[in-house]
């Protein structure tokens, strides 16, 4: 007698298939926002160098005034909450992004497929190089709209790791990948301009040396694979990233010094001691 279609045995095994299938499904959401390295370091340079910017202005003004071509704006998302405390009134690079564009309901829309199940990949607060790449997201400022692609992306925070007793080791690793992989990204996307802030920097724990000789060697290894990088920094990190990035500051001529004429000199003899002045007024 044959078995029975939908008997216990089918059901399991039915199951299993299911289970199987949705760990693969995961597998791929989990790198769905992330290029292969082959097909990355096989992108063809769009340029023989890259020219490098630092400013100390937000990412969206940044925008309007340093980039040019296509643009992809590295955010330094939370990991498990779109748009982070931005509903709760934060103010950080992601809430400012949020406030100047359509991103926050983009992202609000992803919290299922993409940051409920982050939850799972946090590692003691240095994350992984998950990431959701939005393209097109929209900017407007008295009326003039720009376009521009925004890559989320979270931060390791090295000071919270520590405590969570992950070593010195992991914490420059995962740094070293976020960096990697954010560059990456944006060139296979065919990336003209790239702008990014002082991605570890400040509250994170990481000091601004260790990000710019990361960034200067990935530059370095890879030079045109992204035309133009704009670094919006914060004041307290420019001058570093500026000795590092910016051009030279030109000479400024010496002053000149005009000997006085005789014209010039009248009045000098005048005491001054001898004006006048408003009632309640006194010179010390």
């Amino acid at each position: 007698m044959a078995p029975k279609r939908g008997g216990p045995k089918g059901n399991v095994e039915a199951r299993e298939v299911a289970e199987i299938a949705e760990e693969d499904a995961e597998a791929a959401e989990a790198e769905e926002a992330m290029v292969s390295d082959g097909a990355a370091g096989a992108a063809t340079p769009q340029a023989t160098e890259t020219t490098v910017k630092v400013v100390t202005s937000f990412a969206p003004e940044a925008l309007y005034r340093d980039a040019t071509g296509k643009t992809m704006i590295a955010d330094p998302g939370a990991f498990t909450r779109p748009g982070g405390a931005y509903e709760d009134g934060a103010f950080g690079p992601e809430q400012i992004l949020c406030s100047e564009s359509n991103l926050y309901p983009i992202l609000v829309a992803h919290k299922r497929d993409f940051y409920d199940k982050n939850r799972d990949y946090r590692r003691g607060s240095l994350f992984t190089d998950r990431a959701l790449y939005v393209p097109e997201v929209l900017f407007s400022r008295g009326g003039d709209v720009r376009r521009a692609d925004v890559l989320v992306i979270a931060e390791p925070v090295r000071a919270f790791a520590l405590e969570n007793h992950r070593s010195e080791r992991e914490c420059d690793k995962a740094l070293a990948d976020r960096i990697e992989a954010i560059f990456r990204i944006a060139a296979a996307n065919g990336t003209e301009t790239l702008i990014v802030g002082a991605f570890g920097c400040g509250r994170n724990g990481y000091p601004v040396e260790q990000v710019i000789e990361l960034i200067q060697n990935w530059i370095a290894e890879h030079p045109g694979a992204v035309p133009n990088v704009v670094f919006a920094v914060p004041r307290m990190h420019a001058d570093a990233f500026r000795e590092a990035f910016g051009a030279p500051e030109p000479e400024r001529p010496a002053p000149v010094v005009v000997a006085e004429g005789e014209n010039d000199r009248e009045g000098d003899d005048e005491d001054w001691r001898n004006v006048e002045l408003p009632e309640g007024v006194t010179l010390r």
